[in-house]
């Protein structure tokens, strides 16, 4: 697996609430498990 360095900039409310919603304490942790989620679950919603 080849991995990529990506950067995004965010608004902090929603960095909050991610790290809310995926039970994450760090924001590199939730914004890798919300890409995971959505690459799984995105196009069933």
């Amino acid at each position: 697996m080849k991995y990529v360095h990506v950067q995004s900039v965010l608004p902090q409310e929603d960095v909050i609430a991610l790290k809310a919603k995926t039970g994450e304490s760090s924001v590199k942790e939730a914004i890798s498990k919300a890409v995971y989620y959505y690459l799984k679950y995105g196009k069933e919603e």
